[in-house]
């Protein structure tokens, strides 16, 4: 009974690695980020945190682009209580896309990266975003789809060397709408299913 406890703590905790960050992948792969940012924690460079009055704070976990030149991984963390459907974010340069954005390289989750998410501006987009009102380089704005709900993260990548010169405002929002879990979610969903499934199997052959 002691070896099937420690094999189930152990599947757990390489779940739970896989995605290194609690906001933003882990490289991964043939072509995995140079740098993997704060792998020990939120996995970004960047976190913009929507807090409960509809403002923003920007926060640098990890000041090395995750491509070890001049590309931040940015994640999004939404406190407030509705869903945040974009963006609209400032910053010297952020949005002067070229060429390299994490779609590049190949991380947890990267199976969206393909046809146009492999060229600019998309190869910089996450899995639920897309950026429109850029063409002036220090503006634009990053729009979800699903929108971020309540409690919920999203993540993408930006142009720069990494800092909190980042300044912005919520661009849209409005009420929760129904949005199927994100692939983590499903994993750990599947994950806690199956070790209960196990156990209860163990218990009963060792009764």
């Amino acid at each position: 009974m002691k070896r099937w406890t420690m094999t189930l703590a152990l599947v757990a905790m390489g779940s739970v690695a896989s995605w290194a960050g609690s906001v933003c992948p882990a490289g991964n792969g043939s072509n995995p980020f140079p740098h993997s940012p704060d792998s020990t924690a939120t996995g970004c460079n960047v976190v913009i945190t929507i807090n409960s009055n509809g403002s923003l704070t920007v926060t640098v976990p990890d000041s090395t682009p995750y491509e070890e030149s001049e590309d931040v991984l940015v994640g999004v963390v939404n406190n407030s209580s509705v869903q945040v459907n974009s963006l609209n974010l400032s910053g010297s340069g952020i949005f002067g896309f070229d060429g390299d954005g994490i779609c590049v390289y190949t991380f947890v989750g990267s199976g969206y990266c393909t046809g146009a998410y492999l060229n600019d501006p998309l190869d910089y987009a996450g899995p639920t975003s897309t950026f429109t009102n850029f063409s002036g380089g220090d503006s634009g704005t990053v729009n979800f789809a699903p929108g971020i709900v309540p409690g919920g993260t999203s993540y993408f990548s930006l142009e720069g060397v990494p800092g909190n010169t980042i300044t912005g405002s919520v661009g849209s929002s409005g009420p929760v709408t129904a949005a199927a879990p994100a692939v983590s979610t499903w994993g750990l969903a599947f994950l806690v299913i199956g070790l209960a499934g196990l156990s209860f199997r163990m218990m009963k052959r060792t009764a």
